[in-house]
């Protein structure tokens, strides 16, 4: 409130100091300014007339000097202060009255406009109100709104969107406590099927705790990740919970495949890599970092499925080349044929490296539990995409192929042909 009077006061005297300084100064000195330089110019005139005449012999020069010392007297007397005296006087009594107008209305205007335009008694102590909140064509505080919320949920208990609004607001509010048990309630309407309200709730559970993971808001985490894997917030929060748990080999896989998810070169891209590189220097130190063994000679052949890879070239299709940047990101990728669409191996690629000739294997899984050479046969694609996601987005140019057999599947040749609808 104080800032706010402090504020407009400075600005009232701004007004009044480029108001007032031209009332109160006389404009004597200017009128007189302005006589004195229209009688030098009458004088200087007058001169050169009569040396003109003494030297066309018109005057004499005694006759000039008579001339020339009336002249000089009248220029004196022209300028002497009494000139325009009263008219001077005259200004600075008008001025200054002005002034002393100005100087009492442009305090009392200014505050009486503003109390009556402005926002009235709250906009002349707006501490003394709390703002409304409008939500969905309604008016009043948020308490309010919460209120009338609980009352039709009363009224109508299977309204899973209202339950999710109700936690959100109690969110907002900070009562995270309360915000986690209305996620559990409209979590049980839709029968835990959506990763984002998974996600939400387990972030406000996370907040309950004092921002631990550990427990519940994990396990909610990994269940939203188990219907969508490259959910983004999911991963973040199962990344951090393993952190927590000091379990750096599993937040280096969750924080993989959430790097994805960033367009290279920007701003969260860069500080997850950044987040990657120092868990793999952690790692390192201990050396804790776990690696695929190298298979012992004598047990190379012991499973048929070690060690399998695919391999071929990726080529865009000359009919969607001008769609394309060079900048933009190229995902080739193996997928089991039915269930969860997360891949089993990927490498990241720009346009610009097109035709590339790719491999995927056991060293390009993004998860150890879900690996290339479980699975006898996949699905190959690859796929141009337009945001730098690794989710498939309309707008994206893609080809997939397939089942393919991952032990005899030869040289592959994908060609990008086809456009995301």
């Amino acid at each position: 409130m104080m800032i706010f009077w402090l504020v407009a006061a400075l600005l009232i005297v701004a007004t009044l100091l480029f108001l007032l300084p031209p009332l109160i100064k006389s404009r004597e000195s200017e009128d007189a300014l302005a006589r004195d330089e229209l009688n030098l110019t009458i004088f200087k005139d007058q001169m050169k007339e009569l040396e003109a005449d003494l030297a066309a012999g018109v005057l004499t020069a005694d006759q000039y000097d008579v001339a020339r010392q009336d002249l000089e007297r009248d220029f004196l007397h022209d300028s002497g202060e009494e000139a325009g005296k009263g008219a001077g006087q005259s200004d600075r009594i008008v001025g200054r009255a002005a002034a002393v107008v100005i100087l009492v209305l442009v305090p009392v205007l200014a505050v009486s406009i503003y109390g009556l335009l402005g926002a009235g008694a709250a906009g002349l102590d707006p501490e003394s109100v709390r703002p409304d909140v409008q939500a969905e064509g309604h008016q009043g505080t948020l308490e309010e709104q919460i209120a009338m919320l609980q009352e039709h949920l009363q009224n109508n208990p299977e309204d899973a969107e209202g339950w999710l609004m109700l936690a959100r607001s109690y969110y907002f509010m900070k009562d995270f406590a309360a915000a986690s048990k209305v996620y559990e309630r409209a979590s049980a309407l839709v029968q835990d099927s959506d990763p984002n309200l998974l996600a939400d709730w387990a972030d406000a559970a996370a907040m309950a705790q004092n921002r631990q993971m550990a427990g519940k808001p994990y396990e909610l985490a990994k269940k939203a990740l188990s219907l969508q894997p490259f959910h983004q917030k999911a991963l973040w929060l199962a990344g951090t919970a393993a952190f927590q748990a000091e379990d750096y080999n599993t937040t280096l896989e969750y924080w993989q495949r959430l790097v994805q998810l960033f367009p290279e070169g920007s701003e969260n891209h860069v500080q997850m890599q950044r987040n990657i590189d120092e868990i793999k220097s952690m790692l390192a130190s201990v050396g804790d970092v776990r690696t695929a063994p190298a298979a012992a000679p004598e047990a190379a052949g012991a499973s048929s499925t070690e060690g399998v890879s695919l391999h071929g070239v990726v080529r865009l299709s000359d009919d969607l080349k001008d769609r394309v940047s060079p900048e933009q990101v190229v995902f080739v990728y193996a997928r089991a044929p039915s269930g969860p669409r997360m891949p089993l191996a990927i490498v990241r690629k720009q346009v610009k490296d097109l035709p590339l000739t790719f491999t995927l294997d056991d060293s390009t899984a993004m998860m150890p539990a879900m690996k290339l050479s479980s699975f006898p046969q996949v699905m190959v694609g690859a796929r141009i995409s337009q945001s730098g996601n690794a989710i498939s987005q309309s707008g994206d140019l893609e080809v997939v192929m397939g089942p393919v057999d991952v032990e005899s599947s030869g040289n592959l040749e994908l060609v990008i042909d086809s456009v995301v609808p």
